[in-house]
């Protein structure tokens, strides 16, 4: 299993492309360096009013699928 950690900052406006159809992914930068493309859709429990932000470790499997998320 992988474990990463990411820093998100993402408005709630452009949390709105998840809903128009417009956008399905978000691309973010590990603190490790990596960029990682994740399904916006995984941080809808962690929006708020003024949109996503915050430290969020991502686990993943052996063949990276998405196995869970975090709030730090």
């Amino acid at each position: 299993m992988a474990l990463v950690v990411v820093d998100v900052a993402l408005a709630a406006h452009k949390f709105q492309d998840l809903y128009q159809g417009r956008a399905k992914n978000l691309l973010v930068q590990s603190r490790d360096g990596r960029k990682i493309q994740l399904p916006l859709a995984i941080f809808r429990p962690f929006l708020t009013h003024s949109g996503i932000y915050g430290t969020f470790e991502v686990e993943f499997d052996q063949n990276y699928r998405l196995l869970d998320i975090k709030k730090k």
